[in-house]
């Protein structure tokens, strides 16, 4: 019997992580001021990037008992640099092509302008 409660305490430790990991990196508590259909969507989006993110902070062998090689949170400022870096390489590119960067801005920026004008 004492074999399950540890099993069901690795559990709650599990759960527990999970939910501190998902609020503090992925903003699973910024749900407010939507309707169920959308908080159902955000929460599916938040259990998928934390899932994505946990396979990449295992091992690329794992074997049995063998723990994580980064936090999640270590994962996030990852895979947040490499997004910035895509960002960059990208402005750099347009820019050379001959793009304005008031063009370049505003198409960057115009769905997030269009939500914010709502």
């Amino acid at each position: 019997m004492e074999h399950q409660g540890n099993r069901f305490m690795g559990c709650d430790y599990n759960i527990e992580t999970f939910y501190q990991d998902s609020k503090g990196h992925l903003g699973l508590d910024e749900y407010r001021m939507r309707n169920a259909e959308a908080i159902q969507k955000h929460w599916c989006l938040v259990f998928v990037a934390y899932s994505f993110l946990h396979l990449d902070c295992l091992p690329s062998s794992p074997t049995k008992g063998s723990l994580p090689v980064k936090t999640i949170g270590e994962a996030c400022r990852q895979q947040a640099q490499a997004l910035i870096e895509g960002l960059i390489l990208y402005a750099h590119k347009c820019l050379e092509l001959g793009q304005r960067a008031e063009d370049f801005f505003t198409s960057l920026f115009a769905k997030q302008s269009m939500v914010m004008a709502r």
